[in-house]
């Protein structure tokens, strides 16, 4: 018989429990390593929680990242090898108060033209610290791995503030939590 009851075994008792103990803790233990912190952003017009180790990304990775300069974003935070990143861009675009579920919606329009191989995650609007704020979260193919994306945008001054937090999908399980609490500490000043 290939099954034996763990009653005649004891040391498989004791290896097993705390085994099992340490697994169900991991995730726990892997969240509790990231420590945020509110930073004051774009010339104080916003606040956020971020990492605290979190670095403005360097002009060089920049360009690397963003080779087309009318295209690149205003900040880029970034671990530090560049694995995850948020991303802050004060576009062009005029939104009123009330537009943030059209602008959602022809976002990811947009986005699934572009990326049809995409998983979608969840999309909607909320009210972050009394500003309406549209989001929507995919996984997508980059070049060699597949990429989480959370996308979430507000208003400020009129205009559309596009915030991007995006890492490894093999990451995501330590990061998912920290962006959500990042997006939920967005202060529009």
């Amino acid at each position: 018989m290939f099954y034996q009851s763990t009653q005649n075994h004891p040391m498989i008792k004791k290896t097993i429990a705390p085994a099992l103990f340490i697994l169900l803790l991991l995730p726990f233990f892997s969240q509790a390593q990231i420590k945020l912190e509110r930073r004051s952003l774009l010339n104080g017009k916003i606040e956020l929680l971020v990492p605290d180790y979190f670095k403005p990304m360097t002009a060089e990775m920049m360009s690397i990242k963003y080779p087309n300069p009318g295209q690149q974003p205003n900040l880029v935070l970034t671990d530090e090898n560049a694995e995850v990143n948020p991303v802050i861009t004060l576009t062009h675009q005029p939104i009123g108060p009330g537009q943030m579920g059209q602008y959602k919606d022809f976002m990811i329009s947009s986005l699934k033209r572009l990326h049809p191989d995409a998983e979608w995650l969840d999309n909607g609007v909320k009210t972050i610290n009394g500003k309406q704020a549209g989001y929507f979260k995919l996984i997508t193919a980059a070049v060699d791995q597949k990429v989480f994306v959370y996308y979430f945008f507000t208003s400020l001054d009129g205009k559309v503030l596009l915030f991007t937090f995006n890492c490894t999908q093999s990451l995501l399980p330590k990061w998912k939590t920290t962006a959500d609490a990042m997006v939920a500490s967005l202060e529009v000043k």
